[in-house]
């Protein structure tokens, strides 16, 4: 075949993919769209947000349709040129269409299988009666039937254009190849930007292909290649600059939301649905009695890597205000990366959604590969979740993908730890065993608990064809509990959350082993809160109250550099520990001197021992109210103040953040948390009310659910109250009026 005179993209294909994708774009839009967010309805604040930042708004909306327009074009364009070379330009439109939809359609099958938790909203909220569907092909059919199926039919259309190629080795063929390898390699990279202005310029240029000379085509093929190999050199020379260093081991925090201290080493069936996990155990000292000081993701975090209370920090939400987020990382309150940045060591935090408040605060990174959480990024979210058939696409689940639309990092129905792992494959081969450290924060055990295939399946029953097959929202305006059918799938969708966050554990410490840095690495497994799962009265989630084990109770396992690991045989300390030791405690491995005063304590003391010398005491807190509604027992026992949705502002200055900015309301929830202090053996609730302060007190070990309230007759209680207050008032300055602990802003206030 000679030369054809003819545009290999012309306007009529073009236009068939724009009216194909507004189409469909428009028909998503109109009929699955919501205003739901992990759970919540939010319409209200979304109408709120979308009147004020309308342009905002539309430019991403414009962002999402980008996308499609670029994958439909891409699809289309390779569909014609199949039927180009079988002398067939002139197909009909509706041909063209249905195989683009016949290709849409499979990769959306497969998506769903791989992570049906993301398409849960449309078959369990919009149109149940769908939900049968979801159900066959997770029961039934396997990732790899839709898979061999695309494959199939792009090696039909690829073997078509390969042919031509093969036979005639012209201009026209290799322009095909440069063609093809172009819109796949947008495709990998999500440059669907310049994925556009690419198919606009073939458009504009039309025949002119003809007019390259056939090496030049040559030239650009190699080149393509080589830009398909470049990410692998990079990682390769970049890795060059860096060398170990003598005593300065590279440092992994490796930890997952939610993940209970309870959960390590159970058996389901004879087996432990931590497996991995179980193995480090062996190669680390395991502090069994380790609790957070507040069970809210942002405020815990910043408590672990400045080493100090949230209560003095103040930032004790999730929506801390400008003010208070700048202070995390400030003189006044620097965290572990900053301070070992004296050392020469560079850092790294690697997340998925629940990782958002890496980028909203200075906690010392130097890199950060987590999404970030602000009004702007709830909306992309939001539309691009209603694009059904564009969804498999934008969240990689066939022939990579997933880097459109890096809002979508922070879906929390999006639980695949792979794109992770990847990420820190690529940062550990970078950097070897130069000073670094990486802080990995897994959130597929965070609520609604959404590993990908197979592990959603590992540990539920798959008899159960509830609405809570493959996830489970917390609803936090709902009191009533579920049946005991759902309360089971609930957890053992939490089970099988562990159970994938283990194998992401396990891919990490085996490629540090294979890479040999395992043995001289410092190691930690820990989390930042636990989670409630009915038991008792405690309801689901976290952070609403202090009752139980299940949500301060969290893993803590350090494993040090060989060397320094194999100077005691003692491995389990059973004293009681705190979030707030970490940073004291590598300060102390590294002997850098403490230039302020911290809560915390440093473990290496206590390295080979069981338990402390002294009676030891730590301190927690609540989180923020979401809601101000619903039966729950904490709500009966709690100083009102509005829900999250009247209390927030989107403050456009902060990249859109939603924010908690009035300081009347901020010290009201500062005035009204709940807080504990405990030791190896009990536990004090401190809950103030309008009606007064109001004290629990628990035996841990005789009463774990916290059912017995001993309250004041037992001769713990004066001593554990004063305890209480005297932390307070250390560490918050807080002053007392009557038994109710007045936060130390409040305190200025009221002398003002």
């Amino acid at each position: 075949m000679g030369p054809i005179q003819a545009p290999l993209f012309p306007i009529r294909v073009f236009k068939i993919s724009l009216f194909y994708s507004v189409f469909f774009y428009l028909f998503f839009l109109i009929f699955n769209t919501s205003f739901t967010i992990m759970g919540v309805d939010v319409g209200d604040f979304l109408k709120q947000y979308l009147g004020a930042f309308f342009g905002v708004y539309l430019s991403t909306t414009l962002k999402v349709f980008s996308v499609s327009l670029f994958l439909n074009s891409s699809l289309f364009s390779m569909v014609y040129l199949v039927f180009y070379f079988l002398k067939k330009p002139e197909t009909k439109w509706y041909l063209l269409a249905l195989i683009v939809f016949g290709i849409e359609c499979l990769a959306l099958c497969q998506s769903m299988v791989k992570f049906p938790q993301i398409y849960g909203e449309f078959f369990f909220f919009r149109y149940p009666s769908f939900a049968p569907f979801l159900y066959f092909l997770t029961d039934f059919i396997s990732p790899i039937v839709p898979s061999v199926c695309l494959l199939v039919l792009l090696f039909v259309l690829l073997g078509t254009l390969l042919r031509q190629v093969y036979f005639h080795k012209n201009k026209e063929s290799f322009f095909v190849i440069l063609h093809v390898l172009l819109l796949v390699f947008f495709h990998i990279h999500g440059l669907y930007v310049i994925g556009i202005l690419y198919l606009a310029l073939i458009l504009w240029q039309g025949k002119k292909y003809q007019n390259i000379h056939i090496k030049t085509y040559g030239i650009l093929i190699l080149f393509i290649l080589f830009l398909y190999l470049l990410p692998n050199l990079w990682i390769l020379i970049s890795s060059f600059r860096y060398s170990g260093t003598e005593g300065k081991p590279p440092i992994f925090i490796l930890s997952a939301d939610s993940l209970r201290y309870d959960k390590i080493g159970t058996q389901i069936n004879g087996k432990s649905i931590t497996p991995n996990i179980d193995l480090f155990k062996e190669d680390s000292f395991v502090f069994h009695d380790h609790h957070t000081t507040i069970p809210r993701t942002f405020p815990s975090w910043a408590d672990t890597l400045t080493g100090k209370y949230a209560m003095e920090h103040k930032v004790r939400d999730m929506f801390p205000s400008p003010d208070e987020k700048q202070r995390i990382g400030s003189a006044s309150f620097p965290t572990l990366q900053q301070i070992l940045k004296k050392l020469n060591y560079d850092h790294f935090a690697i997340g998925s959604f629940a990782a958002d408040i890496f980028p909203r605060a200075n906690f010392g990174f130097d890199e950060v590969y987590a999404p970030n959480f602000n009004a702007r990024i709830m909306t992309v979210q939001r539309t691009a979740e209603t694009q059904i058939l564009l969804l498999p696409f934008l969240v990689g689940s066939w022939f990579s993908g997933g880097m459109y639309l890096k809002e979508l990092d922070g879906l929390s129905t999006w639980g695949d730890g792979e794109r992770l792992l990847g990420r820190f494959r690529s940062l550990v081969n970078e950097r070897k065993q130069s000073p670094y450290s990486i802080t990995y924060f897994s959130s597929v055990i965070h609520f609604p608990y959404t590993p990908a295939y197979p592990y959603y399946k590992q540990f539920t029953n798959p008899n159960y064809y509830g609405k809570y097959k493959y996830l489970k929202f917390v609803d936090p305006t709902d009191a009533n509990l579920p049946n005991s059918e759902e309360i089971l799938q609930i957890r053992s969708l939490f089970d099988s959350a562990v159970f994938a966050f283990d194998q992401e554990f396990g891919e990490m410490v085996g490629f540090l082993k294979e890479k040999g840095i395992y043995d001289d690495a410092i190691i930690i497994l820990t989390a930042d809160h636990g989670e409630a799962l009915y038991e008792d009265v405690h309801g689901q989630g976290h952070g609403e109250h202090l009752r139980g084990e299940s949500v301060t109770h969290v893993p803590l396992m350090i494993k040090f550099p060989k060397f320094y690991q194999n100077q005691t045989k003692e491995k389990d300390f059973y004293g009681i520990t705190s979030s707030i030791d970490l940073v004291p405690t590598l300060l102390d491995y590294f002997e850098i001197p403490l230039q302020k005063e911290y809560p915390g304590k440093s473990l290496l003391a206590v390295l080979g021992e069981k338990d402390w010398k002294e009676n030891r005491f730590v301190y927690a807190e609540t989180g923020i109210w979401f809601s101000d509604v619903g039966n729950h027992f904490f709500q009966k026992q709690r100083i009102p103040y509005p829900n999250i949705l009247t209390l927030h502002q989107v403050v456009p200055e902060e990249d859109y953040q939603i924010m908690i900015t009035d300081p009347i309301y901020r010290e009201t929830i500062a005035f009204s948390k709940h807080r504990s202090i405990q030791n190896s053996d009990f536990k004090l609730i401190y809950i103030p009310t309008r009606e007064g302060v109001k004290f629990e007190l628990y035996d841990r070990k005789k009463d774990p659910l916290n059912k017995n309230n001993l309250y004041p007759n037992h001769p713990m209680a004066s001593k554990m109250k004063e305890t209480l207050y005297q932390t307070v008032m250390r560490w918050e300055s807080a002053s007392l009026a009557g038994e109710y602990l007045i936060p130390s802003s409040l305190s200025d206030i009221n002398e003002n």
